[in-house]
């Protein structure tokens, strides 16, 4: 072999091994990179206790059913009832034909199917929902019929729940109207009125507003599965039942609490 040959020859089987070398470290690097992992009771079996502000709704959805009748606004700075969420999150329509589960998605449409409730559970969600006729039928049959448990039962707990979480939230959220509030704020008042953790089970939920930028729209909370909470004939706690639900993510950090228009 020449010299030449040699010259090339030793070139190539280092920029060879550079090769080598740099395809094996970036293996390595990919192999040992940190792996995203959900956290939350999106990804195991429990439910999402979902309530929103009154008038942040109204400010995300100006054209809500409850908001252009006015329910919305005569309930006041408040919460709002939106649901509760069997999970993982695809867990929906169970045993809900097609033909009914396209009439139920179309939210704002009047040919709602029905949902048979007693008279007094009937008279509690027209308080508690932002209009009664549309959502309770909707809430229903996308996550109530996976719930395990009677309409009469899954919509009386989540009307008790609704109650417990205004006592807490409600003041937060009118001593913030107009200003930002945090995460860590609210889930440190869970944590100061239930005990330790169970601030970890609290989510809030923001959407973009033109002119006001981030609102917060809902407070989620991580709860056992419906058919573990208690029926709606014996007493519910709130901070018992965060504290035995998953951690949920955060999601929004902080966010413009709405004030009533």
């Amino acid at each position: 072999m020449q010299r030449g040959d040699v010259a090339v020859f030793s070139i190539s089987t280092v920029l060879a091994a550079i090769v080598v070398g740099a395809v094996t470290l970036s293996l390595l690097v990919l192999d040992r990179s940190p792996r995203t992992t959900v956290i939350g009771s999106e990804s195991a079996s429990s439910t999402w206790f979902v309530v929103t502000w009154g008038p942040g709704l109204c400010k995300v959805e100006p054209t809500n059913l409850g908001c252009t009748s006015g329910n919305v606004g005569e309930m006041g700075q408040t919460m709002v009832l939106h649901g509760l969420w069997p999970q993982p999150s695809t867990n929906q329509y169970c045993g809900v034909p097609k033909e009914v589960a396209d009439r139920v998605r179309n939210v704002h449409g009047s040919d709602m199917p029905s949902v048979q409730l007693s008279q007094g559970v009937q008279t509690e969600l027209q308080s508690r929902l932002s209009d009664a006729a549309v959502m309770a039928p909707h809430e229903w049959y996308a996550h109530g019929t996976c719930s395990g448990v009677t309409p009469d039962e899954y919509f009386g707990n989540a009307a008790a729940l609704t109650d417990q979480a205004r006592k807490i939230l409600d003041p937060m959220f009118k001593e913030a109207a107009g200003a930002s509030m945090t995460i860590s704020r609210v889930r440190d008042r869970f944590d100061a009125e239930f005990g330790a953790g169970a601030g970890e089970r609290v989510g809030l939920s923001c959407r973009n507003v033109t002119g006001e930028g981030s609102v917060i729209y809902e407070v989620q909370m991580s709860l056992p599965p419906v058919v573990d909470i208690a029926t709606s004939g014996n007493a519910l706690s709130l901070g018992d039942l965060l504290l035995k639900g998953p951690p949920l993510s955060p999601q929004c950090r902080h966010g413009h609490v709405s004030e009533a228009s």
